[in-house]
């Protein structure tokens, strides 16, 4: 019969070996998981894991590099190749969405932009919008005005609440100047909320007071 302290230094050796086996597991390389040296020799681009950790809230993993890809054009019919640099372009300096693909070409994309600019008012009204505020920013503010941009501060798309933004550092005034720099110290350091509004507008705020000189 074992005694106590027996006991005790077998599951203390059980321990230690089971410590070692993970360590030397996480030592190991995943084969699963796309080396990057694999990845370079074939001439593909070495993705920004850190870029991209900043604006994709994702369980999945991230690329350790971007290799080109193959798609059919959604309007033309067309195949075509997504490269590696463009797909470095998209999701690391537009901030594109890791999930996303590349569904039209370029003759496609080009086409569409040119009928959403020639169709009747309403066909993009996002679009009508932003140019609505951005003109906004570059005359006087009145009472009507105010309004528009206090209503896209509330909208529920992120780009049109940036550009709201913008135009209030455009009119400038103690009172427009002091909402950004409440945005500014309203920033989460952290977290989930990293991913929120307010790390947004916070950094929509401080571009939008220091490009304040380069506006007209």
């Amino acid at each position: 019969m074992k005694s106590n302290k027996q006991r005790r230094a077998e599951i203390k050796a059980r321990r230690l070996e089971r410590a070692a086996a993970s360590a030397a597991r996480l030592r190991a390389k995943d084969v699963r998981l796309p080396q990057p040296d694999f990845g370079f020799a074939l001439g593909c681009v070495p993705a920004d894991r850190f870029v991209l950790a900043q604006y994709n809230n994702t369980y999945g993993v991230l690329p350790a590099f971007y290799v080109a890809r193959p798609f059919t054009c959604r309007d033309c019919g067309a195949e075509e190749l997504w490269t590696a640099e463009q797909q470095k372009w998209w999701y690391e300096v537009v901030h594109g969405h890791i999930d996303s693909r590349a569904v039209r070409c370029l003759a496609c994309r080009r086409a569409r932009r040119e009928h959403l600019r020639n169709t009747g008012p309403g066909a993009n009204l996002l679009g009508e919008q932003t140019d609505r505020l951005r003109a906004l920013g570059a005359t006087k503010p009145n009472a009507r005005a105010v309004a528009e941009v206090e209503a896209a501060l509330e909208s529920k798309w992120w780009s049109l609440r940036v550009v709201a933004i913008q135009t209030m550092a455009r009119w400038g005034g103690e009172s427009n100047l002091a909402k950004l720099h409440e945005l500014m110290t309203a920033r989460p350091a952290g977290g989930r909320r990293y991913f929120a509004w307010e790390r947004v507008a916070a950094d929509a705020a401080k571009s939008a007071l220091m490009n304040r000189e380069r506006w007209p």
